[in-house]
């Protein structure tokens, strides 16, 4: 069962969750595995964003997982942003204050603008 969608937008690494109820531990698992290849995948030009657009709810271990992300992105040097996060979500994350530790924005247009210019043309990706 395919549970990210994973592109690129110029230079930006776009992963984006397809189901709106992140509860299963297996499924929190499988995320696991996935969110370690990002920062690989997205070492190149270090930009990697979470787009999170279609959950509504997700277990505190899938949190969990967020935040090990957010540590290896630290550790590569790789530029992590979230978006579209919804209101339950985020008010998990006021009251835990992670929304001080990560770097979140209301769309996927906002959180890319963030980033800044591409650091290289769009035809010089390989």
């Amino acid at each position: 069962m395919k549970i990210l969608d994973i592109r690129d937008v110029q230079d930006v690494v776009v992963v984006s969750f397809l189901h709106g109820k992140i509860l299963d531990q297996t499924v929190i698992r499988q995320v696991g595995e996935e969110f370690k290849g990002l920062t690989t995948q997205s070492a190149a030009d270090r930009r990697l964003l979470l787009n999170l657009s279609k959950v509504g709810f997700m277990a505190s271990a899938m949190i969990g997982q967020i935040m090990a992300l957010h540590k290896q992105c630290k550790k590569d040097k790789v530029d992590l942003k979230l978006c579209c996060i919804s209101p339950n979500i985020m008010e998990v994350f006021q009251i835990t204050t992670l929304d001080k530790i990560l770097d979140i924005h209301d769309t996927e247009e906002k959180a890319l603008a963030a980033f800044g210019p591409p650091r290289r043309s769009w035809t010089q990706r390989q």
